[in-house]
């Protein structure tokens, strides 16, 4: 061993005082170098690198932008081949009351159409095609039922021969005696809504429909959200509305798919996936108020979505 250690400094010693010099000096650099390199840990906190991190959110968004894309493309596509789900339909679908026979291409596009939708439909004008009845508007193969099913309360033809109302005799003018009837809305069915409310079948089908897709109804002014709900309608019957929440059909947050969190009539396909993305990076929530760490969540969703998820302990 003694004679390894010679091997390596005797050469040294044969160096002249300059050359030694500059060795010691290069060996004492190292050394300080090393040694800092040690020790700056317990005196400097270590900084993010802010502009690694700035990049790195750039493409997180960029990517979430193009799913986005991705999605839109693949849901226009559904769309034009009339295959458009509920779901998806209530988002996309937005009826104002219109005749289609000969109804500009903007009115349709602003309902929620495609314009490859609008152009098959002009098409079917444009060879001597109709619409004398609701129904007519279903044959369209690029409308799905679930469009249809959102349009038809709106749909008003006019017919060809339409004549002046006749006169009522005010001796036999009816007057409305129905009274309405106290309901609890999370557990009423279709008939009940009928005959307690008053409200025609199609909209208590919607009301039905809009309440599965919730969970639930658990405040009175969710009513409005459903389509068909006129504001006079509303105020008829808001005063015999009650509602019992501890009928919600609640779902387990740390347990809920993609698909489904996005089937929620509150939830769009970014807030989904942010909500999605922040629960892999914490592993799981632990409270309902964890949601406010999601990027997405303002207090107004959080307030809208809170009474439909729960956290098993």
């Amino acid at each position: 061993m003694l004679s390894r250690i010679k091997h390596w400094f005797l050469p040294f010693f044969s160096l002249n005082k300059s050359e030694q010099y500059g060795i010691l000096v290069l060996t004492i650099i190292v050394l300080v170098l090393l040694l800092a390199n040690l020790l700056m840990p317990l005196f400097v906190s270590p900084r993010q690198n802010t502009h690694l991190e700035a990049f790195k959110n750039e493409i997180e968004a960029f990517k979430q932008i193009q799913q986005s894309k991705r999605d839109s493309i693949y849901i226009e596509d559904l769309q034009n081949s009339g295959m458009l789900e509920m779901e998806i339909a209530l988002q996309k679908i937005k009826p104002i009351p219109f005749d289609p026979n000969k109804l500009p291409d903007e009115i349709w596009l602003k309902m929620g159409f495609t314009p490859t939708q609008v152009k098959n439909i002009k098409n079917y004008e444009a060879k001597g095609g109709k619409f004398y009845r609701k129904e007519d508007v279903k044959k369209l193969y690029s409308i799905s039922d679930a469009e249809y099913q959102l349009i038809e309360p709106y749909i008003q033809i006019k017919s060809p021969y339409q004549t002046k109302p006749a006169k009522e005799n005010p001796k036999f003018i009816k007057t409305e005696s129905k009274r309405l009837l106290p309901t609890e809305i999370n557990s009423a069915d279709a008939g009940v809504l009928e005959n307690n409310l008053g409200i025609n079948p199609w909209l208590a089908k919607r009301v039905i429909d809009y309440r599965t897709l919730l969970g639930g109804f658990h405040k009175v002014e969710q009513l409005p959200e459903v389509y068909g709900m006129k504001p006079e309608t509303y105020e008829k019957i808001l005063l015999f509305i009650s509602i019992d929440t501890l009928l919600i059909n609640k779902t387990e947050l740390n347990a809920v798919t993609f698909k489904e969190l996005l089937r929620h009539p509150y939830l769009d396909y970014e807030t989904t996936k942010s909500i999605i993305d922040t629960r892999k990076k914490i592993k799981s929530f632990s409270s309902l108020d964890q949601l406010h760490q999601v990027p997405l969540i303002t207090d107004s969703i959080f307030q809208r979505i809170a009474p439909y998820f729960f956290i098993q302990e």
